[in-house]
């Protein structure tokens, strides 16, 4: 399948192929010299530009002649450089383009180059398929309720005591681009608002730069929109700087570019009034520039890792247009902004050449089938009195540090596939009821994703309309298979579980009935990268996996989803040597080290022989020092492989490091599935006697065969409908990569 940017890493804002074409006027046999030229498309792919604009790179032997830019056969007019002799090379911001197809034309003397760039509305979409309708601008959103009972309303703070109220309501949520200043004072704490940047403060602090400038800490902060999300970009500022991508870089700027991306899972429909956080004093102070939007917050963008990528693309593109083409883009983020990371890097390469995650989930779709058969049909179960289950038997199904885990950290996480799960932005009189609103806004993530997954009827709900396919799966899983090996639980109570343990409804509803997946949703999750694979583009991008330890507190950031994320990388390349796992508890930071430590990895690759394939220079290139390793209360490190033993799930301490920071399991590790934990679907097989350390009695057995009537799963086979994930896939309006289902 073409792709949209190769694997290569060049100076660009993506590893682009060439885009144009070079042409060379042709020579009398008594000339030695001719014309040439080359157009090529610094700030995106020809076929995805945005908002009406390009940077292109114009590398010509003009011969005395000076190069002339035609943009769909109108001249358009730039400072062209003077006309030296030799190879020139010239970076252009092409404006006025109209949506659709635009031919650029270059001609230098009797020599020519053409491109043609397909233009977006700075609105968009994309390649993320039809706008999310409907979509709450920041004045629509439901006021948020304060503690004294008052309403008040939500807000976009923008970092200097000011705030955004209002956006335009006419579909696109549109903001003004304002630009603001601040200054990091020697005397009090974070940043201060700064009126006159041509004024420097008398306390105003001083950073030294990755490049060993010595500046004061003055930072310029641009917010506007892009994709109806609020966008922000930080930077350096030194006054009398030019901020534009076709002089050369300021000093203030290390030509490296930090993209961040917040936590948490939400259905979306709304704007949002945060973004991944630009205003990073320890970043901004060593010349990196910062950038994010309110769709690459996870909680606002609706779990949708297509949308947040195209989000990301776009406000990336206008940083390369406006400020310069970054060396470098560096993905940070947490929990939800680990699993957008992940989800990006793997199905979008090239939009992130380096991931910083923490607390890590290797996806949303996987998490929520630990979270959804935990909280909804065991939970229940489990802490039903006439079940007769302490909480140590409770616990083990899962093979979790605790119940709590379970019964109250996961809380109502599960409910992220439910339609009723409306984040409280959305006004309580949009929300879906099948009765009272049939038709109001469903609130599950597959629905914010209908885009991806389509929609069906289904006749267990009470509503005629079309919602989104689920791809949730539990026929044949046998709960607790492990815990029945090891002798924690009895055959009674393994037969009891598996007997009571039921499904959900496309509502979420419980069911007594297991759960059947429906096949064209489970195969999208694959083919298009929802559900993230080892192959695809997380071969392609080296990743710092920065795991704070918090399974001993029941925290539903369970550290076995590093060892899942890295499994998958292992199963699909022979190998995860792109993946560094760092443990510690809270008392430790390494975020700092970490964003140094990928800068030097991502500089040493570009040093590396490019014949070579990529993944190998990724591990060629990692720094001798960064290796797995996990660091003691007192701050002693400890180097030592990351491992989780499949055949310990109920005491996984091997080693000094899992002494300290034990990984657990969760209810499908615990049903004998793999440490990748990516099979939504299992392959059936009859039932064996040997899969058990215990011997069945005639009537056991029996009621075991009735309870699983067409087999169990067979978890040594990949899943029903798993395959490669396809990258640079189009939902719409780009008909390039067109995503047929």
């Amino acid at each position: 399948m073409p792709q949209a940017f190769t694997t290569s890493r060049t100076p660009s804002i993506l590893a682009l192929s060439m885009a144009g074409l070079m042409l060379t006027a042709c020579s009398g046999p008594e000339q030695t010299a001719t014309e040439s030229v080359n157009v090529q498309v610094l700030s995106s792919a020809p076929h995805l530009v945005t908002g009406g604009s390009a940077l292109v790179e114009l590398v010509y032997d003009s011969q005395g002649a000076l190069p002339q830019i035609h943009v769909n056969n109108d001249a358009f007019t730039w400072p062209a450089p003077a006309d030296d002799d030799g190879l020139q090379t010239a970076r252009v911001l092409i404006e006025g383009l109209e949506n659709g197809d635009n031919e650029v034309r270059v001609t230098v003397g009797a020599a020519q180059a053409a491109l043609t760039l397909v233009n977006y509305p700075i609105t968009g979409p994309v390649i993320s398929g039809e706008h999310q309708q409907p979509y709450l601008c920041l004045s629509e959103l439901a006021p948020r309720q304060a503690e004294d009972g008052s309403e008040q309303p939500r807000r976009f703070a923008i970092g200097n005591g000011e705030y955004l109220e209002t956006s335009q309501s006419a579909g696109d949520c549109s903001v003004p681009t304002r630009v603001d200043y601040l200054y990091k004072s020697v005397s009090d704490e974070g940043f201060q608002p700064l009126q006159d940047p041509a004024r420097v403060p008398t306390d105003v602090a001083t950073t030294e730069t990755t490049s060993g400038q010595q500046l004061p800490f003055i930072v310029r902060l641009e917010t506007g929109s892009i994709n109806r999300a609020i966008y922000q970009i930080a930077t350096l500022y030194q006054h009398g700087q030019t901020v534009s991508a076709v002089e050369p870089a300021p000093d203030g700027w290390n030509q490296r570019l930090v993209y961040t991306f917040g936590g948490g899972c939400e259905a979306g429909y709304f704007q949002g009034t945060s973004t991944g956080g630009v205003l990073r004093e320890s970043i901004l102070a060593k010349g990196y520039a910062v950038a994010s939007s309110t769709l690459n917050v996870n909680a606002q963008g609706g779990c949708n890792d297509v949308l947040s990528a195209e989000t990301a693309m776009m406000v990336k593109e206008h940083f390369s247009k406006h400020y310069g083409v970054p060396v470098h883009t560096i993905g940070s983020g947490a929990s939800g902004g680990a699993m957008q990371q992940l989800l990006i890097a793997g199905a979008y390469p090239g939009i992130l050449d380096g991931l910083l995650v923490g607390m890590t989930f290797s996806d949303a779709v996987t998490y929520f089938t630990d979270a959804q058969e935990c909280s909804g049909p065991w939970r229940p179960y489990a802490n039903n009195p006439d079940n007769g289950l302490d909480e140590a038997t409770r616990t083990v199904v899962g093979g979790w540090p605790n119940w709590y885990l379970c019964d109250e950290s996961l809380g109502d996480r599960p409910d992220r596939i439910s339609p009723f799960d409306c984040p409280a932005e959305i006004p309580q009189a949009m929300h879906y009821h099948p009765e009272q609103n049939p038709d109001g806004v469903r609130c599950s993530i597959y629905d914010g994703m209908r885009n991806i997954f389509g929609e069906k009827s289904y006749p267990s709900i009470p509503t005629q309309r079309q919602v989104a396919r689920s791809p949730h799966d539990n026929t044949g899983v046998q709960y607790g298979l492990e815990a029945l090996n090891a002798g924690l639980i009895t055959k009674q109570q393994f037969l009891d579980i598996n007997e009571n343990f039921g499904g959900w409804n496309i509502d979420y509803q419980l069911t007594p009935e297991r759960t059947q997946g429906d096949p064209d949703a489970i195969r999208i999750a694959y083919e298009t990268g929802r559900i993230t694979s080892g192959d695809a583009g997380l071969a392609r991008v080296p990743i710092i996996d920065d795991r704070l330890y918090l399974d001993d507190q029941g925290n539903f950031h369970a550290s076995v989803y590093s060892f899942t994320t890295r499994a998958r990388l292992q199963r699909d390349n022979g190998h995860a040597d792109n993946y560094v796992i760092r443990r510690h508890g809270s008392e430790i930071s390494l975020a700092d080290e970490n964003l140094s430590l990928m800068d030097e990895w991502l500089s040493n690759i570009d040093r590396e022989d490019e014949s070579t394939p990529l993944l190998d220079r990724i591990v060629a290139a990692r720094p001798p020092q960064l290796l797995d390793d996990c660091f003691a209360a007192d701050g002693e490190r400890i180097v030592e492989p990351a491992q989780f033993d499949t055949q310990q799930l109920f005491d996984n301490t091997a080693g000094r490091c899992n002494q300290l920071y034990p990984p657990h399991a969760g209810l499908r590790l615990v049903a004998g599935g793999p440490l990748s934990n990516d099979i939504m679907k299992c392959q059936l097989k009859p039932i064996e006697i040997s899969d058990y350390a215990v011997t069945f009695t005639d009537a056991e057995m029996n009621r075991l065969q009735s309870i699983f009537p067409e087999g169990v799963c067979d978890w040594s086979r990949p899943g029903v409908g798993q395959t490669s994930t396809q990258t640079w896939l189009s939902f719409g309006p780009s008909p390039v990569n067109r995503y047929q289902p």
